[in-house]
């Protein structure tokens, strides 16, 4: 009878230590999302792709032309994913 009592015993605290850690992973999780989108800088700039990879041409052009000192010149750009 006593082995009934420790089983579930521990029955009761591994269903409590699951639920403490699946309750602290959702904290975690959710109050990092809610940080990252009320204080990234990225996110409340309004900028559309083609904009920013406009810029990001024309400030790589302007970097290898200095470098260079005007005898090269970008023939293509690919995004490596």
């Amino acid at each position: 009878m006593e082995n009934i009592s420790n089983l579930s015993d521990l029955f009761n605290v591994l269903l409590n230590g699951m639920l403490t850690v699946f309750l602290v992973l959702f904290l975690v999780y959710f109050l990092g999302k809610a940080l990252i989108y009320f204080f990234d800088s990225e996110s409340t700039v309004e900028n559309n792709d083609y904009q920013t990879n406009k810029s990001i041409e024309e400030s790589l052009k302007e970097k290898i032309k200095d470098i260079s000192g005007g005898n090269a010149k970008i023939i293509n750009i690919r995004k490596l994913e």
